[in-house]
């Protein structure tokens, strides 16, 4: 039965308007104490970030444990659930390096990460061997098949260096052409080792190649015909079994209506046995951002729903967000807007929103709160870039913004990309930026 007014009990309605006050005076403690919120941020970047989750990859389950932290976290926020368990579960192909990562080149033990990296669709390969030197411009040459014929069954060494003006500038057409070589081998090397000039990036592959791939440090390059020792472990993993995380707090007017916040918490995982790729600006920042915004939002619930939802597999091509829009947890008719998080550890040259000029109307709203507030130093506009997960929403015809920051450190799919090095210089700015947003719907 529906209780009329008479079946109110006063001292209960009295105790409900308190705990109502105390939480909203709790909301603006949380929100009014940047140093503890910072607090806050800085634990969760670094525990994402540590050695305990590798690199947040897929080794030893390390996503898995990146994982269940972030549900905690949105427990503890006070978040609720969009499945049983705040998982949605979904199934990928990986490559994966979770033993022996040894190079040596004559007399010189390579370092895993700063001195060399296997192209993360690799087999393994261990041996020694006296490599064969090619010309990088044979790679290229369709026509010259002779050099590259005497050369099969060998271990190949190019150096990308050796690459003429017009080439060096057509990077895509040198990656493409060694993309075909290690998948199809048409040569039948058994490993191709690149010297390169250029930063070394590690990725993550749902695919596996025919041969191995190493790219090594000019740095580390002595200009010679180096004896080689490769002891190189790989593992490629059919249907692992991986995570996103979703939970939300009930629209208090709209609660069948959604404003959407996402990031993926997945990185580049391991190299071996004991290097690690930390991840903490890509993409631990954004992770804790969202998280940040949860435990506010909870505090002070909106008009309309609002959801948080991390992906697995974006690293590997979006997968985690893939998966989620072809199997929605929610209508995606009714979001309302969606902003995607990712690489937000910097900020001292303002913000990049990608999609600003698909919505213009959103984008100006945006603008308008910061020019009033100035939260951050600037904000600048993009077009539409499918570069993270915001664009599995885009395609589906979801409005939505991907929000980075700009200036600062540079560390990007590379051992450098540490929390200590994070300055964070736009992050209460851009979280109170994106709460005013929020609220003006």
């Amino acid at each position: 039965m529906r209780p009329g007014k008479s079946d109110r009990n006063p001292r209960r309605t009295a105790y409900q308007a308190a705990f109502i006050l105390q939480v909203l005076i709790l909301g603006m403690a949380f929100f009014k104490t940047s140093g503890q919120d910072m607090d806050y941020t800085r634990s969760v970047i670094r525990h994402l970030s540590s050695r305990e989750l590798k690199g947040r990859g897929y080794v030893n389950h390390a996503d898995l444990r990146a994982a269940k932290f972030i549900r905690n976290e949105l427990k503890k926020a006070g978040v609720f659930p969009l499945t049983k368990d705040f998982f949605q579960s979904f199934r990928i192909d990986v490559n994966t390096f979770p033993g022996a990562m040894k190079l040596r080149m004559n007399d010189q033990t390579l370092v895993p990460g700063r001195d060399f990296l296997v192209d993360p669709s690799s087999p393994g390969i261990s041996g020694n061997f006296i490599p064969v030197r090619l010309q990088a411009s044979i790679l290229l040459d369709a026509e010259n098949n002779t050099a590259l014929n005497n050369s099969r069954g060998r271990v190949v060494l190019v150096d990308s260096r050796e690459l003429k003006p017009g080439q060096k500038e057509d990077k895509a057409e040198w990656h493409e052409r060694i993309s075909e070589i290690i998948f199809a081998n048409p040569f039948g090397w058994k490993a191709l080792v690149e010297i390169s000039g250029d930063k070394l990036n590690f990725g993550a592959s749902r695919r596996k190649a025919a041969i191995t791939h190493i790219m090594v440090s000019a740095n580390s390059y002595r200009d010679s015909i180096p004896d080689l020792e490769f002891r190189i472990n790989s593992r490629f993993h059919t249907g692992y079994t991986t995570r996103n995380i979703a939970g939300f707090v009930p629209g208090t007017v709209c609660p069948d209506s959604f404003l959407v916040y996402t990031a993926h918490y997945d990185h580049l995982g391991t190299m071996g046995r004991n290097t690690y790729f930390p991840g903490a600006n890509d993409n631990a920042s954004g992770v804790a951002l969202l998280l940040n915004l949860s435990r506010y939002f909870s505090l002070h619930p909106q008009r309309f729903s609002v959801a948080f939802i991390c992906f697995s597999g974006e690293e590997l091509g979006l997968l985690g967000s893939g998966y989620f829009t072809d199997n929605p947890l929610f209508s995606l008719l009714s979001v309302k807007f969606l902003i995607n998080l990712d690489i937000v550890g910097t900020g001292s040259n303002g913000i990049m929103v990608v999609n600003a000029t698909e919505f213009p109307r959103q984008f100006e709203k945006l603008s308008q709160i910061n020019t009033k507030e100035r939260f951050v130093a600037d904000i600048r506009k993009r077009s539409s870039a499918c570069n993270s997960d915001h664009c599995s929403f885009y395609r589906k015809g979801v409005p939505c913004f991907f929000i980075y920051t700009l200036g600062g450190i540079s560390a990007y799919h590379d051992l450098y990309d540490r929390p200590e090095t994070l300055p964070l210089n736009a992050f209460e700015g851009l979280m109170k930026l994106l709460v005013g947003f929020t609220g003006s719907f």
